[in-house]
């Protein structure tokens, strides 16, 4: 049994083309490690300063999770807007005031007026501040970074067995083998 799900599965790469395939790995591993280097890197290096929420940004928002109960009607749908509120927190760096707006978003405040939230933000760059709480998990990137290297890892070793299996089987006119894999 498990013989046939190798060789169907094998038969499947085949079709697709392992190489894209493994290209595929390749591309999914780097844009996942260089997410998370960059997010621990940012959590790790960055400056920490207290800052104020000083005020509560309104918005609407459609919710179409949330149909009236029992009311199908034909044509146009509407949705009921939900109020949501994002806070802008204010904080200082070098004399200057800088403000940044939370990512979170929500129909209560996440951020009560006047309450202090820490500010994050890269050396010499207060513009592109992040709230810390709003930050990814430590060990939600460190995961990230270790699935994607094994991933990268995993695709370059496939690559290789590929690439040793073809220049064994198909040697050079002249003796040498084609380690190209083409």
């Amino acid at each position: 049994m498990l013989s046939l799900v190798r060789r169907k599965g094998m038969g499947c790469l085949t079709a697709v083309g392992l190489r894209i395939v493994l290209l595929g790995c390749l591309l999914v591993s780097a844009t996942t490690v260089m997410s998370a280097w960059r997010n621990l890197w940012f959590a790790f290096s960055g400056v920490t300063v207290e800052g104020l929420v000083v005020r509560q940004a309104e918005e609407l928002a459609a919710d179409w999770d949330d149909p009236p109960a029992g009311k199908r009607t034909s044509g146009v749908q509407m949705a009921p807007a939900r109020r949501l509120y994002r806070a802008i927190i204010e904080f200082r760096d070098g004399g200057r005031t800088y403000l940044t707006t939370a990512q979170a978003r929500s129909p209560v405040h996440v951020y009560p007026l006047g309450s202090h939230v820490d500010v994050l933000y890269a050396r010499g760059r207060p513009d592109g501040a992040r709230l810390k709480p709003e930050l990814p998990d430590f060990w939600t990137q460190a995961g990230y970074l270790l699935i994607g290297t094994m991933l990268g890892a995993g695709a370059v070793h496939w690559w290789w067995k590929l690439a040793r299996r073809r220049a064994k089987v198909n040697p050079l006119p002249d003796g040498r083998m084609d380690v190209s894999g083409g």
